[in-house]
């Protein structure tokens, strides 16, 4: 077999390969389309103010294991409706629902590990001011 024998079977067998793994990455990214919250937060701590819009909402998303604490909370200058939800399998659950409340602060351990969201809405017709934080504790390092 000459050099060109084998170039050119090497050529087809990474086509065939490239031409597969295209295929599974797009199948991939399907399968699991809306799964990580573009909103995902990278820190294990946040302390934000925002300036929340009428009828409008924000969402703070993070990455919890069952062997954390997602302590929260939150102050606003007006009422909001407030959740506290996950996403799975294209269903949201619901842990926490606040329907008129303009301060919280708790504590929630997961069930199960997935992307949790804290969701202010504005239902007013003003702007209202919201400072929001959390903080993802491990739950071995929290002294009873």
């Amino acid at each position: 077999i000459n050099q060109m024998e084998l170039l050119k079977r090497y050529s087809i067998s990474f086509a065939i390969a490239g031409f597969l793994l295209y295929f599974f990455t797009i199948w991939v990214e399907e399968k699991h389309e809306g799964s990580m919250p573009h909103n995902l937060s990278t820190k294990k701590e946040e302390n934000v103010s925002i300036n929340l819009k009428p009828k409008r909402f924000f969402e703070k998303c993070v990455d919890l294991r069952t062997d954390q604490l997602l302590k929260y909370g939150f102050n606003s200058n007006g009422i909001l409706s407030f959740n506290l939800h996950f996403h799975e399998e294209g269903e949201v659950h619901y842990h926490a629902q606040e329907n008129s409340v303009n301060e919280l602060s708790e504590t929630f351990q997961a069930e199960k590990r997935g992307y949790y969201c804290l969701k202010w809405s504005n239902p007013g017709s003003d702007n209202f001011k919201v400072n929001y934080h959390f903080r993802i504790l491990n739950i071995s390092d929290v002294s009873e």
